[in-house]
């Protein structure tokens, strides 16, 4: 199936935010459709065109976004990483969406990633508009991660994320901060994935590695794993990676097994980006995310 993408501009919050829309070039509606959450600062430029295509060759009429402060998206200062005006601007993206007439707003899903994985359990649970959801290496709370740390490695992040809030408040001008950098430069990752961040800068103008400093206050107390019990009656389907590093399989999966169905896992033998840049991977998540989305969004369902 031909697929038609579309550029187009969304409000959030009195903020214009940037969007791709891909539907089937000769399908007629009402459509499903889904809104995909990216990964903390990435661009949707950056991986999303090649699952967007072939969610839409399956008839769904999707959605991705930057967020706000990111990309293409407007916003001050720039890099800043709110999770919770990220978790806004995908739930005004369900509203543009369900408000397009060629789509059936009874049956929009929702797709995140990494850090917007932990986005879309969230929204999963407080939305019932979101008709099935789709978590994707999900990060669910850097909390539960620094918890794994000993707890002098908590104090000196919260002491930094706090002297960078207070900083930001005196001056108004934002510390950039690295998403990843090499072993002894600060950043918030390390070394982990600074290829991969690395290529993407080169590749796509509107990415950058790094963020404002001051955002790691507002993520260290986001959970989106507080939520996740909620999300039921809500079909879900969660993916993992075995040797993810960046988010953790075995925090997810204590996630997973609270969660009451009806729900779905896939486990993969890869890493944290092998989703987005080794086809076999890349592969092995479209096609059960297209299946899973086709089964729990169609019109008999």
């Amino acid at each position: 199936m031909n697929v038609h993408a579309e550029e187009v501009t969304f409000r959030s919050e009195g903020v214009d935010c940037a969007g791709t829309l891909y539907a089937p070039a000769d399908a007629t509606g009402p459509l499903p459709g889904l809104v995909m959450g990216n990964g903390f600062a990435n661009v949707r430029q950056m991986y999303l065109p090649t699952y967007a295509t072939a969610f839409a060759a399956a008839g769904i009429a999707v959605l991705t976004i930057d967020y706000r402060y990111l990309g293409e998206s407007g916003g001050q200062p720039r890099q800043q990483v709110l999770p919770e005006a990220q978790c806004d601007d995908l739930r005004n993206a369900l509203t543009w969406l369900s408000e397009r007439s060629e789509v059936d707003a009874g049956r929009i899903g929702l797709w995140g990633t990494s850090f917007g994985g932990g986005h879309a359990l969230r929204i999963a649970a407080l939305d019932r508009r979101v008709a099935a959801v789709v978590a994707q290496v999900p990060g669910v709370g850097l909390w539960r991660y620094l918890r794994r740390d000993e707890p002098a490695v908590r104090e000196r992040f919260l002491a930094s994320a706090l002297a960078d809030r207070l900083a930001y408040a005196r001056t108004g001008e934002p510390r950039p901060l690295a998403i990843t950098a090499e072993e002894g430069t600060e950043s918030i990752l390390g070394p982990d994935g600074l290829d991969w961040h690395r290529h993407n800068e080169q590749e796509h103008d509107t990415f950058h590695n790094w963020i404002t400093a001051h955002s790691l206050d507002r993520i260290a107390p986001y959970d989106p794993g507080a939520f996740t019990e909620d999300i039921s009656p809500t079909p879900l389907l969660m993916i993992f990676t075995d040797t993810d590093t960046t988010a953790p399989p075995e925090v997810a999966r204590q996630i997973y097994d609270r969660l009451r169905e009806p729900k779905q896992l896939l486990e993969l033998s890869a890493g944290h980006y092998d989703v987005y840049d080794v086809p076999s991977v890349r592969e092995a998540c479209i096609n059960a995310t297209t299946k899973f989305l086709v089964k729990h969004l169609s019109a008999t369902n």
